[in-house]
């Protein structure tokens, strides 16, 4: 079975998104899964002077600490970042697949191509436009919110610092999210001021520059793109040789 060019984009967007997902969850709960110090009530033997050990939390310990507001309050802002998150990625995805219906990367054309020729379907314009700038606006809210999560989690990661481990889980955890944010940040941005159409998970964030095969196809009548060839090129004389 022939697998044609829009599937393939679809299935390596998919296979990135299960990759993106597992990042966000590390790097917003951040608070369950980074390392922290707990104490750790120690019987002896029916004495009612109980001593303390302090071991390193479990996910679940850092799920119920109900005495700590603190705590509860930034654990919210943790799972709101989540929400906000699969929020964005809703909005992402149904941009992606909607390039993909309609659009497709051609490298022989520049990533600016789009703006030559998006003008001649005022509708796929006005449609681009629209997606784009949701995307953008999710995109920064998601991003606001996670700086709020990101320094109420530090401080209480700081209070309750266990070590190395810790940092190392912290640092891997908050590079990936940051990236992912800047990433999304950038190719939103850019799309909705420049009319362009970048892939948020197609690797070296390829543009989709041209119409998809199926959108000529459906409008045969429609004059197709010509290639100019420039012959005997001079300060006076420019011939231009066009096939209709």
């Amino acid at each position: 079975m022939k697998v044609d060019q829009d599937l393939k984009e679809r299935l390596k967007i998919g296979a990135l998104w299960v990759f993106q997902s597992y990042k966000v969850i590390m790097g917003s709960l951040l608070i369950l899964f980074v390392p922290q110090k707990c104490e750790e009530l120690v019987d002896n033997s029916g004495s009612t002077d109980g001593e303390y050990e302090t071991k390193i939390c479990s996910v679940s310990d850092n799920l119920h600490k109900t005495d700590d507001m603190f705590h509860n309050i930034t654990l919210g802002f943790n799972f709101l970042c989540v929400g906000l998150f699969l929020i964005t990625y809703v909005v992402e995805l149904r941009r992606e697949n909607w390039c993909v219906k309609h659009l497709d990367i051609n490298h022989d054309f520049p990533d600016n191509h789009l703006d030559d020729i998006i003008d001649q379907k005022p509708e796929l314009k006005m449609e681009l436009k629209k997606r784009n700038n949701r995307y953008f606006k999710i995109t920064s809210i998601t991003s606001g919110v996670y700086m709020i999560n990101l320094i109420l989690s530090s401080i209480i990661i700081y209070d309750n610092y266990v070590g190395i481990q810790a940092v190392t889980s912290y640092t891997s955890y908050v590079a990936l999210i940051l990236l992912k944010i800047y990433n999304s940040l950038y190719i939103s941005y850019d799309s909705l001021h420049n009319d362009k159409a970048l892939s948020g998970y197609i690797t070296e964030f390829s543009s989709f520059n041209v119409f998809d095969e199926d959108i000529i196809e459906e409008n045969p009548k429609e004059e197709k793109v010509k290639k100019i060839k420039f012959e005997g090129i001079d300060n006076n004389d420019i011939n231009v040789s066009i096939n209709p």
